[in-house]
């Protein structure tokens, strides 16, 4: 019974810790800014490719739609009139940039589609350039898609 507990009790700790790596890949404070990061197939997506005016455009198999969603730290703010830059880079290969384009509808962030082939971790870098301010805020993230 004892080595039920404490087996048990080794998984939460490890649960817990994953969830917790987990959280902090996909979110970064940056100058006040509370951004989050996602990566999700195109093919997901369907028929929602109005969210950039891209309705019936082909995607790739590995062709993966990068979101960033901004707040205002301090107010909580979801913050929509900013340009977003996205790097994306492999191991292997040179990295590329895009502009995350404003989403339109509820998702309310700014995203881009990216051909992510292969399965090492990608870097993507973020900066944000607030209308209102002249500095711009970097901040960066990994990712690593899923194998076939």
């Amino acid at each position: 019974m004892l080595f039920k507990k404490i087996l048990v009790s080794i998984f939460m700790i490890f649960a817990a810790t994953s969830l917790m790596a987990e959280h902090a890949q996909r979110h970064q404070t940056v100058d006040d800014l509370s951004i989050y990061f996602g990566a999700i197939p195109a093919q997901m997506i369907g028929g929602h490719g109005s969210m950039h005016r891209t309705k019936g455009m082909k995607h790739e198999k590995y062709t993966y739609h990068i979101l960033v969603a901004v707040f205002d730290k301090k107010s909580g703010e979801r913050i929509m009139d900013a340009v977003v830059k996205a790097t994306v880079t492999s191991l292997n290969a040179k990295g590329e940039t895009k502009r995350l384009e404003p989403m339109h509808g509820d998702l309310q962030s700014y995203g881009n589609f990216f051909e992510l082939t292969e399965t090492t971790p990608y870097t993507i870098k973020v900066e944000i350039r607030q209308t209102d301010k002249t500095a711009k805020s970097l901040t960066e993230f990994t990712f690593t898609r899923p194998r076939d």
